[in-house]
């Protein structure tokens, strides 16, 4: 559960890295056009990829009926935990940096708006994975399997 977990933040991440490398690649050229197709491809399929690794943590998550079911959606949380915490504020940072390079000094060198891109959207997805409940229900659920052991080693 954990490892669909994480290949779910890697494949977000790799999504989120092709951002960077746009610049390479041109619609326009015919030399740059494979790049632009490879890398607009290598985005949405680490995309999907991402949510598709979560799928089964999603479901067994569903199915436990252990632990109580918190309300809400993900994206209207903010500071749930630290790594969320963490991403909030790195989404707070990005969307400042695209607001400056892109409204208020439209003279920023290309690489800020890149760098606030791919800020704002690796952790706008992080946001919605560590604020969510698959991942409060991963932490509980470790820590409840963690506790089960200590309890039979004391025994």
């Amino acid at each position: 559960m954990k490892k669909c977990f994480w290949l779910s933040v890697t494949s977000f991440f790799i999504s989120s890295v092709t951002i960077l490398f746009m610049p390479l690649g041109s619609f326009e050229s015919e030399n740059g056009s494979f790049l632009a197709y490879f890398l607009a491809s290598a985005f949405w399929l680490f995309f999907i990829l991402g949510f598709l690794f979560l799928l089964p943590v999603n479901v067994h998550r569903k199915k436990d009926r252990r632990l109580r079911r918190r309300s809400g959606i993900a994206f209207f949380s903010f500071f749930r935990n630290k790594p969320a915490a963490v991403f909030d504020i790195f989404l707070i940072i990005g969307i400042i940096m695209l607001v400056v390079s892109l409204m208020i000094i439209r003279t920023m060198p290309g690489w800020v708006t890149l760098a606030g891109t791919f800020i704002t959207v690796f952790s706008l997805e992080m946001h919605g994975l560590f604020n969510g409940k698959n991942y409060e229900y991963i932490q509980k659920t470790f820590n409840l399997q963690e506790t089960r052991i200590r309890e039979i080693l004391k025994k």
